[in-house]
C-alpha cells in the first residue's frame, strides 16, 4: 500500500506542477487562506507575491514600498479529516490558535493583512471563492480584482479539450451504458500511458 501511495504521489507531482499562482489562488480562497499545507517560507513568499501583484497590476500599496512584511504563524491544531480535501482546509477561525502577525515600518495595515485577520462567516466557507469576493469587493477592492484575475478560466485549454475528445471517442451509441466510474478509470489509465511516453522510467525502482 505504501509503495502505491508513493508512486501515485510521484505521478501527481509530474502531472501537476504547482507554481506561485496556485498558492496565491489558495491564499485568496477563504477555506485555504492560512496555507497550513505549506511551510513558513512558501507562505511568506506567497504573501510577497500577492502584494507585488497588487502593486504592479493596480498600483496598490506603492506608498508602502520598502516595508518588510513578515508573517509568523502559530502551529494549527491538527484534527482528523473526513475527506482528502479537508486536510487542506484551514482550521476553525480561532485567532488565538492561528493569528498572522505582520511587522512593518508603516503602521498602516494593507488589504492582505485585513483579509488574513478577518473572521470568515460560515456562508462563505464553500468551494466557490468568488461568492466571498463578490460580497467583499467594497471592503477589499484590490484583492477582489486580483482574485477574479486568478480565478478566471481560460477560453480554451488543449488539455481539457483532449480529455473531452477522449470521452467522446470512448462513449458512443454502442457504449452509452458505460458506468461513469469505468469511464474515469479508462481516462486515468490513458493519461498515465501518455505520461509514461515522456518519462518511461517513472515507475522504475
Amino acid at each position: 500500500t505504501d509503495f502505491f501511495r508513493k508512486r501515485l504521489k510521484q505521478l501527481l507531482m509530474v502531472m501537476f506542477q504547482l507554481d506561485k499562482k496556485h498558492l496565491a489562488g489558495a491564499l485568496l480562497h477563504p477555506l485555504y487562506r492560512k496555507l497550513t499545507f505549506v511551510n513558513d517560507y512558501q507562505r511568506s513568499k506567497t504573501h510577497i507575491y500577492v502584494r507585488k501583484q497588487l502593486t504592479e497590476l493596480y498600483g496598490y500599496g506603492t506608498h508602502q514600498q520598502g516595508n518588510n512584511h513578515t508573517s509568523t504563524f502559530a502551529e494549527p491544531i491538527k484534527k482528523k479529516h473526513r475527506t482528502i480535501e479537508d486536510q487542506f482546509v484551514d482550521p476553525d477561525d480561532d485567532d488565538q490558535n492561528f493569528m498572522p502577525t505582520s511587522t512593518t515600518t508603516n503602521p498602516t495595515i494593507d488589504e492582505l493583512d485585513k483579509y488574513l485577520k478577518m473572521s470568515i462567516d460560515d456562508q462563505y466557507r464553500v468551494s466557490n471563492p468568488l461568492i466571498f469576493w463578490q460580497h467583499h469587493q467594497d471592503k477589499l477592492p484590490y484583492l477582489a480584482k486580483l482574485a477574479r484575475r486568478l480565478y478566471s478560466i481560460p477560453a480554451t485549454s488543449s488539455c481539457v479539450e483532449r480529455q473531452f475528445s477522449d470521452s467522446g471517442l470512448l462513449i458512443n451509441e454502442r457504449r452509452s451504458s458505460l458506468n461513469p466510474d469505468t469511464v474515469q478509470n479508462v481516462l486515468f489509465v490513458r493519461s498515465i500511458q501518455r505520461t509514461l511516453q515522456y518519462n518511461p522510467n517513472l515507475f522504475s525502482l
